[in-house]
């Protein structure tokens, strides 16, 4: 799996993803976003510094994203492509993108979302604590 910087390209998959019914579930804002709304956002990620946004591709099918927050601490979220979930490619994700940060990376993750807390545990994050309903992950990072 190669992991490779968003472009203008992906607009469309990643809409898809993210307003896949599981993926909204999963989400802190459950609701579907406007091709209009995901346009202005996409746009802002590709020109701001603040937000890396990934996709990994596996054989030539795009398997997920990664999104990197930076600050004093990153915030780091994944989204497997729907039609990939299930093979692995969550960790491989995660791990891929983990290599490129040096700061503190931490997750917020629902309480229902049990796998995410077991893929974000397997690579080495811990929980801190419940956040506005959400509970906080950390990974320190050297």
């Amino acid at each position: 799996m190669i992991l490779r910087p968003a472009q203008p390209r992906d607009a469309a998959d990643l809409l898809a993803w993210r307003n896949d019914p599981l993926t909204r579930e999963m989400s802190r804002s459950a609701g579907a976003v406007t091709p209009e709304q995901h346009q202005a956002w996409f746009a802002a990620v590709l020109e701001g510094a603040e937000v890396a946004l990934l996709i990994g591709e596996s054989q030539g099918v795009k398997v997920g994203m990664v999104r990197l927050d930076h600050g004093p601490e990153t915030e780091v979220s994944i989204n497997v492509n729907p039609a990939c979930r299930g093979r692995g490619y969550g960790e491989a994700l995660l791990t891929q993108a983990l290599a490129r940060v040096e700061r503190p990376v931490f997750a917020e993750i629902k309480p229902e979302n049990l796998a995410s807390q077991r893929l974000f545990e397997r690579v080495g994050f811990r929980f801190l604590e419940m956040r506005d309903g959400l509970r906080r992950y950390r990974l320190d990072r050297g």
